[in-house]
């Protein structure tokens, strides 16, 4: 079936806005799409529950809709045998696309997280894999603009299509960490590339790398220096695990990078009532939970929330040590583009 095309952005001056362009789509989705209007009605439905932390905060949200992505059977061998839902040829009938430079496409989510949650899926069916595609994630948190967030799910943490390259796109500020970061004391810093600067978190539960910059080119060399830094050492060419989360304020990125060690933590994998299914991804590490089963929604506290955390990040000796490399790369890339920009 060819793409049902919606609507283009190819980022041409004084053309309509991304942003307007999917609430447009959104909202003509939510008449025509029966399974997409019943998502939004469960979102509706959807109860949250705040978690005080030491030293940070997580909201509980109660999404059994979320259950096909929570639940996703990601082994090699399951996604080897269904249909991939993410490639245009499978996509429901119903569901319309806004073309995104000429690559990917916007697509409606039709179980939703956030009031407004797109999937931005490659056209071509390609692994899940961002390191060379970082410079379409930058330009997509630009084109979305100020009170708007892209993310990405690492294809062993969190990603339900890690067979198909995608991000997501949601409002900014419902996560909790976007707005916790920002503080002082949650941030020390590391490094530079150019005008992009890298900092480490500080007491956040989780560990998590910081880049802001304002420049494209300094901050995708950053997050390149921090990539490497991360697969240091392992003999896995595969991308190393990690989250992102990114925003533009209409000046400057910020790019919040969750290093990972696990899928899912050991209670997803208990039996009966000791189950607990969560499985995070990068709206779960930003301090958005999504709990699928009402027990767990109601059952789990600021201990728990803490042991997820502790059992699906990078342990904290081997992220030390990260944050201890990662200056003298950092002043290496800085030297070796200056060089290189000097030759030029």
């Amino acid at each position: 079936m060819p793409d049902r095309i919606d609507a283009s952005f190819d980022g041409v001056r004084n053309a309509p806005a991304l942003a307007e362009l999917c609430a447009d789509l959104l909202a003509r989705q939510r008449e025509s799409w029966p399974a997409l209007r019943d998502g939004y009605a469960a979102l509706d439905d959807a109860r949250i529950r705040e978690i005080a932390a030491d030293g940070y905060s997580v909201k509980l949200q109660f999404n059994p809709r979320r259950m096909v992505s929570s639940g996703a059977a990601v082994d090699p061998e399951s996604i080897r045998r269904r249909k991939c839902f993410l490639c245009s040829e499978n996509l429901p009938k119903e569901q319309m696309r806004i073309l995104y430079r000429g690559a990917y496409l916007i697509l409606c989510n039709p179980a939703p997280i956030f009031p407004r949650h797109f999937t931005v899926a490659s056209r071509r069916h390609l692994p899940q894999a961002i390191e060379s595609d970082l410079a379409v994630f930058l330009t997509l948190a630009e084109d979305f603009g100020p009170g708007w967030s892209v993310f990405y799910n690492g294809p062993g943490c969190g990603a339900s299509a890690p067979d198909h390259l995608h991000f997501q796109a949601a409002p900014a500020g419902i996560m909790p960490v976007e707005n916790e970061i920002g503080e002082e004391i949650n941030r020390i810093p590391v490094g530079r590339v150019g005008e992009a600067a890298v900092l480490a978190s500080n007491g956040l539960g989780r560990p998590l790398i910081i880049v802001e910059g304002s420049g494209q080119k300094d901050v995708m060399s950053a997050l390149r220096t921090v990539v490497a830094a991360l697969r240091n050492g392992s003999a896995s060419p595969d991308e190393p695990m990690m989250n992102l989360l990114c925003s533009h304020d209409g000046m400057h990125w910020r790019v919040l990078l969750f290093p990972r060690r696990r899928h899912r933590p050991e209670a997803y994998y208990r039996d009966g009532d000791d189950r607990v299914l969560i499985s995070p991804g990068a709206v779960d590490m930003a301090g958005l939970i999504v709990t699928v089963v009402e027990k767990d929604f109601h059952a789990v506290g600021a201990e728990q929330v803490e042991r997820i955390f502790r059992e699906v990040s990078m342990d904290g000796a081997r992220f030390d040590g990260l944050v201890s490399a990662l200056p003298d790369r950092l002043r290496q890339q800085a030297g070796a583009e200056a060089a290189a920009s000097e030759a030029g």
